[in-house]
């Protein structure tokens, strides 16, 4: 499998409405397409990583006829490691604008190996294994909170800024202009995060009691608000109570 070649586009195309978080699925949906009925549709407009669409592979797809990339449904990998640092990316330069795929073809593509979750800045990161993080890197901002990490003309990770802002319940494709989030969701994202990666170890009844409790309290801290993030958080922590 050829590798994936990346150009850069100097006009911005893509709207920072369009860049949804879904909490409880844990997937990066960046386009006008709702679901992926619509992009299928697409299949026969556009080059990409489409025919992996339904394996452990990303989705990241480009026009046919100018090659602008168009839309993208990324699957974050857990667990989601909770990061105190500011977020730190060893950059070339920033540009603003779109990418470009540099061949008509299609490609195999993965984008996040590894994820980690900012809270002083709240942004989230998601990068392949691939990605020298030593090596410089240009990330190129295709909406005012979405950008790609791209090294040696290659597609590496994506960074989302305002990451909460963005956070979805299912059956929401839309973000609002104007999110008004108190800025204690972070903190709350935050320890809902290291509370998952507990999970993962061999927890005694009394352990598994304890975590059940701290997430039900996070779950009423954020019961009386009314903002879609708050509500992808409630919803996630509803449906990992109810796997428990």
């Amino acid at each position: 499998m050829k590798v994936m070649k990346i150009n850069f586009e100097d006009k911005q195309s893509i709207s920072n409405t369009w860049v949804r978080w879904y909490l409880s699925s844990q997937i990066v949906w960046i386009g006008k397409e709702k679901n992926y009925n619509e992009i299928e549709k697409l299949q026969n407009t556009s080059f990409g990583s489409f025919k992996w669409l339904w394996s452990d592979a990303d989705t990241v797809l480009f026009h046919r006829d100018n090659l602008e990339f168009i839309g993208a449904v990324i699957k974050i990998n857990e667990p989601i490691i909770v990061n105190q640092e500011k977020i730190n990316i060893s950059l070339i330069e920033e540009k603003n604008g779109n990418i470009k795929l540099s061949e008509n073809r299609n490609f195999n593509c993965k984008l996040s190996d590894f994820t980690e979750y900012f809270v002083e800045d709240d942004a989230i990161l998601c990068y392949s294994e691939k990605w020298n993080r030593i090596q410089p890197s240009i990330e190129i901002k295709i909406s005012p909170d979405f950008s790609f990490v791209i090294q040696n003309d290659e597609l590496m990770g994506i960074v989302i800024y305002k990451a909460s802002g963005h956070l979805l319940p299912d059956g929401i494709h839309i973000v609002e202009e104007n999110t008004h989030n108190q800025p204690d969701l972070r903190i709350k994202l935050c320890r809902f995060f290291e509370l998952i990666e507990i999970m993962d170890n061999d927890l005694t009844q009394m352990e598994e009691s304890e975590l059940k409790n701290s997430l039900l309290e996070i779950y009423e801290e954020v019961s009386c608000y009314d903002e879609p993030s708050y509500k992808a958080l409630r919803d996630t922590i509803f449906n990992v109570l109810d796997y428990m």
